[in-house]
């Protein structure tokens, strides 16, 4: 493999068999140089084997296709997903690799499982590539494996694996000083255990004639002159305020700062079984919504919104939620005419016609991403451009691109799905992606020439990312955003940290050997031991309360249902319960739920719905033939004989949980 002067200069502690960071940015070739890498290590010595880590599934099948196919011929080369059958034998798939491509997550459940045919250990792999490496800390998965790493290393253990990581941008951790930035690198570093972080020093110029960076413009407009839509909302959401009969409530509608009241207002009266405040907390919140969706797309959007709701929370019983459905119905007709009148249409909307239709001419081959903040507003993007006469002729071929994790706002796309627009858009077949995140970080288009960031404030690593996704000779990376707003605010405060974050690796770079290993070892010690206080703390509070003396009643209508004692965990994470009396306080959905991935043990069901209230609960699972309920805590409020509580997550309840036993069940 051919390597260019600033890619070998990148990996050359690598090959050496160091621990080492690549920083080189988007489109320098980071992953081919790590494949170079690779080759060496697995040639260098017999039974050598090497682990390739992904943060998102659909870089699982872009390395191994554009990348990783060139060690085939000399390798056993095996890709691993959450959408394929290999990871319930991830243990075996490993023995007989060479190299293993799979996400994080899927490494992390193999070192924790106590199956044979799944389990591994680090120790297994004599190498591991950690791409986007940047998200190693806090909670993320890399660094829940790095911790176990670092846990060994610390015991003195001596055949763990050597660590390549990659990334473009490592940023500054929040930090806004030069200290702080240094801090947060080396915490990078610390927690991969890195010798040495490189970069394209001597052939930085190298670097600089291969990899083309967009020309980056700010494309602003101004607010509504006038938003009578947005404020018949205002006018509503006050008036259900005032049927709450409550004081102190916000008034700032259409704010993020308002959403997060309204949650915590929710959680609030959820805890205290107030279940008026409560249903109007979330109707409130979707009013909220709604002035986001018009505030960044159309009128009409926001409006299809509210009506999809209202009409899937119909319930003639509550009389809160009959005054709700009133109020709307009262005032439907005046939204809907609002909504269609062009005068007070969103002006942003007006500004990407413009930048699309000079990108996209009919006989231009432009090729570009639209970044936007949610998945609602992708597929409402789409819709727009179906709808607009100027963009909708036969040079724009269009699509959505958005996550596989589950919301209750729009529909998920599939993996399957998002690979089939990755391929389409990278053959041609599409030329248009609005997109949310999911396509920021390694999504490889090297003739994308477009880049619009639609309304959206985020961090220096995002606004690197995004950039990077615009490859193409002569590029564009557009900021759309309201002028002087927080947007363009945060986008200038981005190009500041990005002049940090840089300054920051050049003073780690610098650093004396001894100074830096010192450091790093602090930084070790410290985390390792903060992760023990933490796992401490977690189990003391796992055995706060008994089981039996702990209820579960359903957020919607405060019925006590089971108690903690019912419950139990299948394969460590599904919670069901396994009382069965528990069957006469549900019902079931018509029509099992269908998963694009199949699981070794179990199949999903039926959705279970609360018997009362029509409450969503979770869903049946067919655990090798038997029907268990699994509960989605976030549907339930749990009383301990201390407090009432509305959990997120079932990790923070006060009681222990036994692992189902199927002998014992059956």
């Amino acid at each position: 493999m051919e390597l260019r002067g600033y890619q070998l200069e990148a990996v050359a502690p690598a090959l050496r068999g160091r621990n080492t960071i690549v920083w080189l940015p988007t489109g320098a070739g980071k992953t081919r140089a790590a494949v170079h890498v690779c080759k060496q290590h697995l040639e260098g010595r017999r039974g050598r084997r090497v682990a390739v880590l992904v943060n998102k599934v659909h870089l699982v099948q872009q390395h191994l296709e554009k990348e990783f196919h060139v060690l085939k011929d000399a390798f056993r080369v095996t890709a691993v997903s959450g959408d394929n059958s290999h990871k319930c034998f991830f243990g075996q798939v490993v023995k007989r690799s060479d190299v293993v491509i799979c996400t994080a997550q899927i490494l992390q459940n193999a070192l924790l499982s106590g199956e044979e045919d799944t389990h591994v250990d680090l120790t297994d792999f004599s190498l591991l590539v950690i791409d986007e490496c940047h998200h190693t800390h806090k909670e993320a998965v890399y660094n829940k494996i790095m911790l176990n790493y670092l846990q060994c290393k610390l015991r003195g253990q001596q055949d763990l694996p050597q660590i390549l990581g990659l990334t473009a941008s490592p940023g500054t951790g929040g930090e806004t000083s030069l200290k702080g930035a240094v801090e947060h690198i080396l915490q990078i570093c610390a927690s991969l255990d890195t010798e040495v972080i490189t970069s394209a020093q001597e052939h930085f110029q190298h670097l600089q004639s291969h990899v083309p960076q967009p020309r980056k413009q700010y494309d602003l407009c101004q607010e509504r002159a006038q938003d009578p839509f947005g404020q018949r909302l205002k006018e509503i959401m006050a008036q259900i305020q005032e049927h709450m009969g409550m004081s102190g409530l916000p008034q700032d509608f259409g704010t993020q700062t308002y959403e997060q009241r309204i949650v915590e207002l929710e959680k609030e009266a959820a805890e205290t079984f107030c279940r008026k405040t409560r249903v109007c907390a979330l109707y409130l919140r979707k009013y909220n919504d709604a002035l986001l969706i018009s505030d960044t797309v159309r009128m009409i959007d926001a409006f299809q919104c509210l009506q999809e709701f209202y009409t899937a929370e119909r319930d003639t019983k509550d009389p809160t939620k009959r005054f709700l459905a009133t109020t709307f119905e009262e005032n439907k007709t005046r939204l809907l005419a609002l909504a269609g009148d062009q005068r007070f249409e969103n002006p942003r909307l007006r500004k990407l016609e413009e930048i699309l239709q000079e990108h996209f001419q009919p006989l231009a081959s432009s090729r570009g991403i639209v970044f936007t903040k949610t998945r609602q507003c992708a597929h409402s993007l789409l819709s727009w451009l179906q709808d607009t006469a100027g963009l909708c002729g036969q040079h724009i071929k269009a699509a959505v691109l958005t996550g596989a994790g589950y919301s209750n706002q729009t529909k998920r796309m599939t993996q399957n799905e998002q690979q089939d627009v990755i391929v389409q858009f990278r053959k041609g077949e599409l030329n248009l992606l609005f997109s949310t995140s999911v396509a920021e970080e390694g999504l490889d288009i090297p003739e994308c020439n477009i880049v619009v960031r639609y309304g959206l404030m985020t961090n220096e690593i995002a606004m690197v990312q995004a950039q990077g996704r615009a490859r193409a000779q002569n590029s564009v990376y557009s900021i759309l955003a309201k002028a002087n707003s927080r947007e363009v605010s945060r986008e200038l405060l981005n190009e500041n940290l990005v002049e940090l974050m840089e300054k920051a690796i050049s003073a780690v770079q610098a650093m004396p050997e001894r100074d830096y290993r010192l450091k790093i070892m602090e930084l070790q010690q410290n985390a390792v031991i903060s992760w023990k206080v933490k796992e401490t703390r977690n189990n003391n509070r796992r055995q706060l309360h008994d089981p039996g003396d702990v209820y579960f009643h359903c957020v919607n209508c405060n019925v006590a249902v089971c108690r903690g004692s019912d419950i139990r965990t299948v394969e460590g994470m599904h919670h069901v319960n396994i009382n069965p009396n528990f069957r006469i306080y549900y019902t079931i959905s018509s029509g099992k739920i269908h998963f694009e991935r199949t699981f070794r043990d179990w199949e999903p069901g039926c959705r279970i719905l609360c018997s009362g209230c029509s409450q969503d609960w979770g869903m049946e699972m067919i655990y090798r033939n038997v029907k268990l309920p699994i509960l989605c805590i976030k549907n339930f409020v749990v009383a301990t004989p201390d407090e009432k509580r509305k959990y997120k997550k079932w990790s923070s309840v006060t009681f222990p949980v036994e692992e189902f036993s199927y002998l014992e069940y059956c």
